[in-house]
């Protein structure tokens, strides 16, 4: 079983290594990329910072979904805390959350029952150890190797107090050609809904999670036939002390589903950052509280403390 505990977790993951590799890969002129890039590396030293999300999907002018969080993340303590409230096809979800060193906390507004999962020290070992080290020098790699012409589309502006805006606007005839080949795979199983034979026990355990797992993939429409990738818009400020302090893009998508419906999706991630190494998390105390343990498996055992 391949199911995710923490979708919104995830999609805060995805959205965060979409907005980051694609402005990563974006910013392509000499002056624009290497600003950004060492910005980018600049602010994976905080050892802490506050950050407001946003997020909403689009399809054919129609809002299905809409998301905004708030949340503090101190990453040498390993610690996070924050709030977020979604909203799909109107129905609407409210979660808080609180990440320690050994466990984390979901907790829905709509219930007094507290969500533990305990984390796998070993697991948990090995993904800092990758996160740390390999993936940002693969991601390096192969993005100085694509970027290509895009320097040509790339526009940064300098201010007075040594802040930079940076942005680019790519139509389809623009983007490279790797990436339109490898676009409508990515979203045809990213659209797709599955089926594992795990329907049964996701209906059993809908109503015990502080969520409805899968809620934000299920939003968008099933991609299956002529996908392909129409813009791409990426803007960011940097800045004066370096810093990554804005980041946003938006990326449209067409295509048609099975039926051959004609859908034009656009997906807006956006994200400000604050506050670097003056962020202290959250912390909940459960004590006395209703608190379900989540296991690997997603069978939930219900303690009481």
């Amino acid at each position: 079983m391949k199911k995710k505990w923490i979708m919104l977790g995830s999609a805060v993951g995805i959205s965060s290594i979409v907005m980051v590799t694609t402005g990563f890969s974006a910013m392509a002129s000499t002056s624009g990329y290497e600003a950004y890039k060492s910005a980018l590396k600049n602010t994976k030293t905080v050892q802490n910072v506050a950050v407001q999300a946003e997020a909403a999907l689009q399809d054919n002018g129609a809002v299905l979904a809409s998301a905004n969080g708030s949340f503090k993340v101190s990453l040498d303590s390993k610690t996070a805390s924050g709030s977020a409230n979604v909203s799909v096809n109107g129905n609407q979800q409210a979660l808080s959350f609180y990440k320690e060193a050994n466990q984390t906390v979901l907790k829905s507004a709509a219930s007094d029952v507290y969500f533990v999962k305990q984390e796998n020290e070993k697991k948990h070992k090995t993904e800092n150890k990758l996160n740390e080290t390999e993936i940002p020098q693969q991601i390096e790699t192969v993005i100085d190797a694509l970027v290509g012409n895009l320097k040509d589309y790339v526009a940064v502006d300098t201010k007075d107090d040594g802040s930079k805006d940076i942005s680019i606007q790519l139509d389809n005839a623009q983007i490279p050609t790797v990436v339109n080949a490898l676009a409508p795979i990515a979203i045809k199983e990213a659209t797709k809904t599955e089926h594992d034979g795990e329907k049964n026990d996701d209906a059993v355990q809908a109503n015990a999670l502080p969520f409805q797992e899968d809620f934000l993939k299920n939003a968008a429409p099933q991609l299956t036939q002529d996908i392909k990738i129409e813009h791409v818009s990426i803007k960011a400020t940097v800045n004066s002390s370096n810093y990554l302090s804005h980041q946003e893009a938006d990326l449209t998508v067409s295509g048609k589903d099975d039926a051959g419906t004609v859908h034009q999706v656009t997906l807006h991630l956006q994200a400000n950052l604050s506050d670097y190494n003056l962020t202290k998390p959250e912390t909940v105390d459960l004590t006395g509280k209703t608190v379900q343990t989540l296991k690997h498996d997603h069978q939930g055992k219900q303690e009481h403390e």
